[in-house]
């Protein structure tokens, strides 16, 4: 369904590319069909990755990378964000997630293992609609509140949560691996 969602990509993407400018690689939790992905590659020139439960949008991904020459700084995974184990430990300068905390069964044990896996001084970046939003009415789906994605970033051992809205019920919120 195309929504007006769908026309705010470039401005997020704008926005996670400012946050996540100076750190590598970068893991995008959540990666559907790649596009942040292929975007971070293209915008950095540094490897980027990405992991989802389904690989169905991996080979337009594949096709995306070729056709834009970064392949060989792509890579996708299918696995579960709560369980990256084919990362070691601080293994990444970055780590977003893109329309995904709601979908996760358990945010709380994602942003641990996305912890984890985030080197010190690395940057996390959640970006997602929030609780009483347009989206969640007009997609029926569970959200949370600003203060409840802070409050998981922290007991996730993440620090200084730094919160902007993109658009009156879409949130980005940044925090930092001390």
């Amino acid at each position: 369904m195309k929504t007006h969602y769908n026309e705010l990509e470039p401005n997020i993407y704008g926005k996670i590319a400012q946050t996540l400018q100076h750190v590598t690689p970068i893991l995008d939790a959540g990666c559907g069909d790649g596009r942040l992905v292929n975007f971070l590659a293209m915008k950095f020139g540094k490897k980027s990755f990405g992991v989802d439960v389904s690989d169905v949008g991996f080979e337009k991904a594949r096709r995306e990378a070729e056709l834009k020459n970064v392949s060989r700084m792509v890579e996708c995974v299918k696995a579960d964000a709560s369980h990256l184990d084919v990362f070691g430990d601080k293994f990444f300068g970055g780590v977003v997630s893109v329309y995904a905390l709601h979908e996760f069964e358990d945010p709380l044990v994602v942003l641990r293992e996305i912890r984890r896996v985030l080197k010190t001084g690395g940057t996390v970046v959640i970006v997602d609609f929030v609780k009483g939003g347009d989206a969640e009415r007009l997609w029926g789906e569970k959200y949370y509140t600003p203060t409840e994605i802070e409050s998981m970033l922290k007991d996730a051992g993440l620090k200084e949560p730094k919160i902007s809205f993109l658009y009156k019920d879409v949130i980005l919120i940044s925090a930092i691996k001390a």
